[in-house]
């Protein structure tokens, strides 16, 4: 039965939206997932503070879970899985093992020559900076010298606190060591846990999202699998490529402490780009008091050679095509972490960024999609 003339006309038409309506849309639907994401994070955040040693492990375990699940999905192809786990813990203990026998000694032995050469330091970065005929403090103003000349003593008071506090809470510096190395031995049998587990997890999860919206659901969680671990895996290499290289270049320029350095600044730069910065300003420092300022200039130099390296080369090709941040959203991220939670929102700075991206990216309406849809539907 044809419709007739008269419910034609009295059918409303379709209107269409405008390009105009869908970007406001759309800006509307980012700033609410921006301030319910704010919102949903304030909630966690003081949640994990009420809980934070349990948070700390679980957190631990994650990580820990994201950097080996690669090699032991790999493995998993001819191996059982838990053959394939402890194969991967070998491997680690090896690594450890040779970095207990081998670098730990050399760390020792220069965290007990800088406590003893510390006073000696101290004075002599003094005399340097009240020496009248100082070639680089001589054209500074009489006030930003006086400010310098009081920091060498700030640092010596400084050391012989926190001396003093070491030595009064020795048993509380002892328990913290328990804990720690309990702490390091739960997070690697909880992640054995998080790996077997994974897919029931991962199925459970997408059970509570209605059918029509699993497909959207299954692509986010991938998005977000391969960003978080990305960056994870990821930043750790470029820890150690950096660290490596700090490393090589003060043993081959002659900078005490060296190793001590290097492998500090290896360890810090899990937060991009904070590794090389604080190691830069202990290099040179030593470096200028020990052999002059040619000495501490020509190590500067390769220390920002080393910060062009990272910043275009190595951590581009090893985080930034996983995360998909550039330098300056990275940067910024890291300031607004270290503003909101010192240096533990630094390091969580980026993945949230990076999850958040993700999600927005998710978010954004396909207009291609949504112009072929209206042309065949009218069509």
């Amino acid at each position: 039965m044809k419709p007739s003339g008269a419910m034609k006309q009295n059918a409303k038409p379709v209107r269409r939206i405008s390009l105009v309506e869908r970007r406001v849309t759309f800006a509307l639907k980012i700033i609410l997932l921006i301030a319910v994401s704010a919102i949903v994070l304030s909630a966690i955040g003081d949640f994990i503070a009420r809980i934070r040693s349990v948070a700390i492990i679980l957190v631990g375990a994650v990580f820990f879970t994201y950097l080996i699940y690669p090699i032991v999905r790999r493995l998993h192809r001819r191996l059982p899985l838990i053959w394939s786990i402890l194969l991967v813990y070998l491997g680690i203990a090896l690594i450890v093992g040779f970095g207990i026998a081998f670098v730990a000694p050399v760390i020792a032995g220069e965290v007990q020559a800088l406590v003893k050469q510390y006073p000696r330091i101290i004075h002599d970065a003094s005399a340097q900076i009240n020496d009248p005929n100082n070639p680089l403090l001589v054209r500074l103003p009489q006030g930003m010298r006086d400010y310098l000349a009081t920091i060498p003593s700030e640092l010596g008071t400084l050391g012989q606190n926190y001396a003093g506090q070491a030595a009064s809470q020795a048993l509380g510096l002892v328990l913290s060591a328990v804990g720690i190395l309990a702490t390091i031995v739960v997070i690697p049998v909880i992640s054995i846990y998080l790996m077997v587990e994974v897919p029931d997890l991962k199925e459970s999860l997408v059970e509570f999202i209605p059918p029509g919206g699993r497909p959207k659901a299954l692509a986010i969680l991938k998005d977000l699998d391969t960003v978080l671990g990305g960056f994870m895996r990821g930043q750790l290499l470029v820890g150690a490529v950096i660290g490596t290289a700090i490393t090589v270049m003060l043993l081959v320029t002659h900078v005490k402490y060296a190793v001590l350095i290097g492998v500090a600044a290896g360890i810090l730069d899990i937060i991009p780009y904070v590794g090389a910065i604080v190691a830069f300003i202990p290099a040179t420092t030593i470096a200028y008091f020990s052999d002059g300022w040619v000495h501490a200039l020509v190590v500067a130099v390769l220390f920002v050679l080393i910060f062009q390296i990272e910043g275009h080369f190595v951590s581009p090709r090893i985080v930034g095509e996983s995360v998909g941040l550039t330098p300056l959203l990275v940067i910024i991220a890291i300031l607004i972490g270290a503003e909101l939670g010192g240096i533990g929102g630094m390091f969580i700075a980026v993945p949230i960024a990076a999850i958040l991206r993700v999600l927005i990216l998710h978010a954004k309406p396909n207009y291609a999609a949504n112009a072929a849809e209206a042309t065949s539907a009218r069509g």
